[in-house]
């Protein structure tokens, strides 16, 4: 038997992760906006302009600055999306 893709996350098979300019905010079926780094928040952004806040909040985050993974990878979704320069 197959398993939808979709499914993957709910059982914690590991997912490609998105890399460069593919690693973009993504909008789900439900018309809300998800954080392809933050899988495991719970949030469901309505309005574009929230999901920007938090992927700016975290990018220009000083004590996440460094080698920190989910820094680096906001900062590159902030710049994909030209919200960053």
């Amino acid at each position: 038997a197959e398993m939808d893709s979709s499914d993957d996350r709910r059982h914690s098979y590991h997912t490609p992760f998105p890399q460069g300019n593919a690693l973009r905010v993504f909008c789900r079926t439900n018309n809300t906006f998800a954080c392809p780094i933050c899988p495991s928040t719970r949030h469901c952004w309505r309005i574009l302009n929230e999901v920007k806040d938090h992927f700016l909040g975290v990018a220009k985050s000083s004590p996440l600055r460094g080698e920190n993974k989910k820094w680096i990878r906001h900062r590159v979704v902030a710049r994909n999306e030209g919200w960053m320069e």
